[in-house]
């Protein structure tokens, strides 16, 4: 049985590379690996570690007296000083074992500039911390998704909130000893000190405390107060998190808890299959339209940024899409103020 099940999932992802470079035979330019950065936007940025390894768990450092605190506040304390640094809105986030969650409205379209920083300093800072030298985090790179409607916002904003309660770890998301803004409400702040083993303390960068306030997204239900949304959220969690105790009874299993979480190791790995050579997610709606026309918009985008990069290389001088980030900042490139 099991030799079969590998074959057919060996079978599956073949068949996932050939519809992959298919779907390339078909483009009518060349592939573009930019993507608009557009101010403003509403962002879930998800990062694997390397070979999937919990290098992210809060009991994963099996040092004498270590407290999942110390680990959770680090988190924080990175987070909220690339929002000095950068002045994005932090909508929420969440540090699982393998992979942080991190909600953002990009306000002055900054968003790899801050995404880097936090997942370089996240990742330098821990291995550090492990006494290891290598990378942390894949080498695939992070994954963005936008969330245009203000349902999809919200229910990103759960699923982040409750993401351990949907692994099977926790049976509620507040139990989680690691870095989340689960309880915390829009508008609450949260201080951070700076870390002991990473920061320079003779840097103006690193200040020894810093705030990180949860911020609604931008313009999603203007209806409703930072009070009257922050109880729509935890409504909305509630509903997950009873959800899957009831399809965990359902399929006869048990949450890990406290006590087997606190043995995991960092250099440990899930069991679970995942799935290679698959679609990555660039919008998150349900809304089947929408999100049609969500991806046309970014394929009109990739379409006229690869006709100005190839003007680009013979020598020309073309203004690039609105969004383009790179070709501005590193190489100054006209860029059109609006969207087309």
């Amino acid at each position: 049985m099991g030799r079969r099940m590998g074959s057919s999932r060996i079978e599956a992802s073949a068949q996932r590379r050939a519809a992959n470079r298919a779907r390339a035979l078909r483009r009518e330019h060349k592939r573009v690996r930019a993507r608009p950065i557009i101010a403003g936007e509403r962002v879930k940025t998800t990062i694997r570690c390397h070979d999937r390894r919990l290098f992210l768990a809060p009991y994963g450092d099996r040092r004498k007296n270590h407290q999942p605190q110390e680990l959770s506040n680090y988190i924080g304390y990175t987070i909220a000083r690339a929002q000095l640094l950068y002045g994005f809105d932090f909508n929420g986030g969440i540090a699982m074992g393998n992979h942080p969650h991190l909600d953002t409205t990009d306000v002055l379209g900054n968003r790899p500039n801050y995404k880097n920083s936090i997942h370089s300093c996240i990742a330098r800072g821990v291995n550090a911390r492990l006494g290891r030298s290598d990378s942390m985090f894949s080498s695939r790179g992070s994954v963005d998704t936008t969330t245009p409607s203000d349902e999809e916002t919200l229910k990103d904003l759960a699923y982040t909130d409750t993401n351990p309660v949907e692994a099977g770890l926790l049976k509620w998301g507040h139990l989680w000893p690691g870095f989340t803004s689960y309880g915390w409400r829009f508008g609450e702040s949260r201080t951070f000190r700076r870390p002991t083993w990473f920061y320079d303390v003779d840097s103006d960068d690193n200040p020894a405390t810093v705030t990180l306030t949860r911020v609604r997204p931008k313009g999603i239900f203007p209806e409703l107060s930072d009070d009257e949304l922050s109880d729509k959220l935890m409504a909305l969690c509630r509903e997950l998190e009873r959800d899957k105790q009831r399809r965990m009874r359902k399929e006869n299993k048990r949450f890990m808890g406290l006590a087997k979480l606190a043995r995991t190791k960092w250099w440990e790995q899930p069991r679970s299959w995942e799935d290679h050579f698959t679609l990555v997610p660039k919008v998150a709606t349900s809304d089947k339209w929408r999100r049609i026309a969500e991806l046309q918009r970014n394929q009109h985008w990739a379409r006229a940024y690869a006709k100005a990069d190839d003007e680009y290389c013979r020598g020309l001088r073309p203004v690039f899409p609105h969004g383009t980030w790179m070709m501005r900042v590193r190489f100054n490139v006209p860029v059109a103020d609006k969207p087309p």
